[in-house]
């Protein structure tokens, strides 16, 4: 006899629908360290609510980021369809670092990839996504052949630092400087042999 999913009331469902939708904004603005109190509180739900439909704040995270992987995929996705690799490339990367300035929880889930906050399953979407633009362009020679798909994931790291605001009053917009400079050292004429990675 095979077992049914029960599908969820009207009213559950709502609930559902809005945690995660308080969920994003609240990540977006501040990222991954938002309280689940506050949370409940742009949802307009008990706690009890936000907890009986994800017991663990760990698991809101995992549904918040498979959204965010979804956007990541579809933007890799693109690249592999520019007509130019290498442009395509740099667009790539340019997308990835105005997602990581506009969006606090897509950074913060950059940084956390191969954590235990994330499943394996979305890390490895996740590096498969970053590779495809990386490993387009390798192979129409413009980028060293030496980069792989994890380096790309430290390179984002790097990038999404300079999205955010410093004390000292440095702007969103000094990521294109330090994009420029990445590029530069990914180039085959500037490559150098790099360190194996341990």
């Amino acid at each position: 006899m095979e077992a049914h999913v029960r599908p969820l009331r009207a009213d559950a469902a709502r609930n559902r629908a809005r945690v995660l939708d308080a969920a994003r904004s609240a990540f977006a603005e501040a990222g991954l360290d938002v309280g689940v109190e506050e949370i409940a509180r742009r949802a307009g739900v008990g706690k009890g609510t936000l907890y009986r439909r994800f017991p663990t704040k760990e698991a809101l995270v995992c549904a918040i980021f498979e959204d965010i992987l979804l956007e990541f995929e579809r933007v890799s996705a693109d690249a592999l369809e520019g007509n130019e690799p290498g442009q395509s490339f740099v667009a790539f990367l340019n997308t990835c670092a105005v997602m990581q300035a506009e969006n606090q929880g897509f950074y913060d889930v950059v940084s956390r990839v191969g954590s235990q906050v994330i499943t394996s399953e979305q890390s490895a979407r996740f590096l498969a996504a970053a590779g495809g633009p990386l490993e387009r362009a390798q192979a129409a020679g413009v980028v060293r052949a030496d980069l792989e798909p994890f380096d790309l994931l430290q390179i984002f790291r790097m990038l999404g630092a300079t999205t955010r605001e410093f004390s000292g009053g440095a702007s969103v917009e000094y990521w294109r400087r330090y994009l420029s400079l990445l590029l530069d050292a990914m180039r085959p004429a500037a490559a150098t042999a790099l360190p194996a990675r341990q």
